[in-house]
């Protein structure tokens, strides 16, 4: 199916004053707006199953541990999906994938609700996972390489897009459940099934207006590559490799970011019900305060436009650490912990997402953006894939405070150590306007 909107003409690109605004400034950000709402579904997915986790447990029976591995086994998909999807980003079109990617976590969202036990909800998990790792490969592709000029500004702002998804999804999960259970009480014990079915269904909806009005034009754009915004002699002095020093570095930091920030989205609401005994209702308020915080994004990707990334990431780790041992063992009322939760968000989301993508892109030459991304999901939610499941596994050990600091707080210096070895002089940094 064509796109609607019309293809760019030099007129339009000379008045856009800017080589890689194709469609001039106004259209290049509706492109933009509607990508990042599509982005905003796939975050609100990702957050309501870990919110309704304890309804789940209970209908089903599934131990701590269990419901660890399946609040984070999308990300197991996601992983799966990330270097694939890279190399496919690098030769085919990413607009195909997008939508692909939409479809796929779609039908699996709705699938969700006809689980019947672990093993289906695993897989039904699991490839949801795949379907999203596909939209957020080929989105950071395009945005990437299109918005080239300030590339972690505007990343920043679909990681903006995830925080709003991050926020309302737990919110109206829970709303919905509450009402779906007040108006048929004798459904309560399935009302969880409702906000997948929502939300699986209002993806088809975005699916299809990223089919008709987002044209490839704007998608396909191949990056400082084909302008003048960076010296392309200048590409000589980049790897030749995709796996570079910088690339395995931005590797080991992205790893690090799943184990630390999904260590902490897999079982957080539960330990707050559990431990701090907060109602399901605070429960979800003070876990939605993750995804606000994820509204920083776009001063994340604005400090790592204008300053060294490696340090930008390698402060934010630091701070990251200090949030996830607050979070668990000195905080116990609810302001404190809408307050931790924003932190995380807006440092583990806002900073180090942000920043760790873009320096792999930059850490490749343009044509090997897509097989940078793919390579940046597929280290970071392979280790979130497993992040929840050992942090069950240390709380057993440990407890919730023990568990917290080993995972949440000493795993990030690794990140840092990792930040303090990349080397500058093999990033693309592109000339200012």
């Amino acid at each position: 199916m064509q796109s609607s909107v019309p293809a760019a003409t030099p007129a339009a690109v000379e008045k856009s004053g800017s080589p890689e605004m194709l469609y001039g400034l106004g259209l290049s950000i509706l492109f933009l707006v509607i990508l990042c709402v599509s982005y905003s579904i796939n975050a609100a997915d990702r957050q309501i199953f870990p919110t309704l986790l304890p309804a789940i447990r209970k209908a089903f029976g599934f131990d701590l541990k269990i419901a660890g591995l399946l609040s984070t086994i999308f990300t197991l998909g996601l992983a799966v999906a990330g270097i694939p999807t890279g190399y496919l980003l690098d030769r085919t079109s990413r607009k195909a994938i997008i939508v692909g990617g939409m479809v796929i976590y779609s039908v699996f969202t709705l699938a969700t609700i006809w689980a019947t036990g672990f093993w289906d909800m695993l897989i039904y998990r699991a490839m949801t996972g795949i379907g999203e790792g596909m939209q957020m490969a080929g989105l950071f592709a395009a945005v990437g390489s299109y918005f080239h000029r300030k590339r972690s500004f505007y990343i920043g702002w679909m990681i903006v897009a995830y925080g709003v998804g991050g926020f309302f999804g737990p919110r109206i999960g829970a709303q919905l459940v509450q009402s779906a259970a007040a108006k048929a009480p004798q459904l309560a014990s399935v009302a969880w099934h409702v906000p997948f079915v929502w939300f699986g269904g209002i993806g088809f909806v975005l699916c299809a207006l990223v089919l008709i009005f987002v044209p490839k034009g704007f998608s396909e754009s191949k990056g400082p590559g084909s302008t003048a915004a960076v010296d392309v002699a200048a590409l000589s002095h980049m790897p030749a490799n995709v796996w570079n020093r910088n690339v395995i570095l931005g590797f080991i930091g992205s790893v690090i970011l799943g184990y630390s920030l999904y260590g902490f989205l897999g079982l957080y609401t539960t330990y707050v019900k559990d431990v701090l005994k907060f109602a399901p209702m605070n429960a979800a308020v003070a876990f939605s305060y993750f995804g606000l915080g994820g509204f920083m994004s776009f001063v994340g990707g604005w400090f790592g436009d204008r300053f060294q990334q490696r340090w930008v990431t390698a402060t934010s780790f630091a701070l990251l650490a200090a949030v996830g041992f607050s979070m668990y063992n000195l905080a116990t009322a609810l302001p404190a912990q809408c307050a931790l939760c924003f932190l995380t968000g807006a440092l583990a989301s806002g900073f180090v997402f942000v920043n760790l993508l873009s320096l792999l892109q930059r850490s490749v030459r343009p044509q090997m953006v897509g097989r940078a991304s793919g390579i940046f999901l597929t280290s970071l939610f392979g280790a979130a894939s497993t992040a929840g499941y050992l942090m069950a596994i240390l709380v057993g050990k440990f407890g919730w405070g023990g568990a917290a600091f080993i995972e949440l707080t000493l795993f990030p210096v690794i990140g840092i150590v990792a930040m303090a070895f990349v080397d500058p002089k093999q990033l693309i940094v592109p000339k200012r306007a």
